[in-house]
């Protein structure tokens, strides 16, 4: 169900429909107007440049995130893949070892 959050960021209130937690939800409105402030915007005002250049560097942090979790997730599938492929191996082994073999 959706949570109506009421956010604040440079001075402007957004009223929000999310999934999230209203608690998330004023943790990522603290994150867009910490961004704002450090592209030269303040808590009271931002220009369209600040707010531009805050658009720039969370789309830039995202990508950059979203790289890494996708290589993540191909290194932990060619582990899993490999990991398959060693107990295999091992399965076979044991089945050829002569003190394994059933009389």
């Amino acid at each position: 169900m959706a949570n109506r959050v009421t956010i604040q960021i440079a001075g402007q209130q957004y009223t929000m429909l999310a999934d999230e937690t209203v608690e998330y939800m004023n943790e990522v409105a603290e994150l867009a107007q910490q961004t704002v402030v450090e592209c030269g915007g303040s808590t009271a005002f931002a220009s369209t440049r600040a707010l531009a250049l805050a658009t720039v560097n969370l789309a830039d942090e995202y990508i950059k995130a979203k790289t890494a979790a996708e290589a993540a997730e191909a290194k932990c599938r060619a582990l899993e893949a490999e990991n398959t492929a060693l107990r295999q191996q091992v399965n076979r082994n044991s089945a050829n070892h002569p003190g394994n073999r059933h009389k």
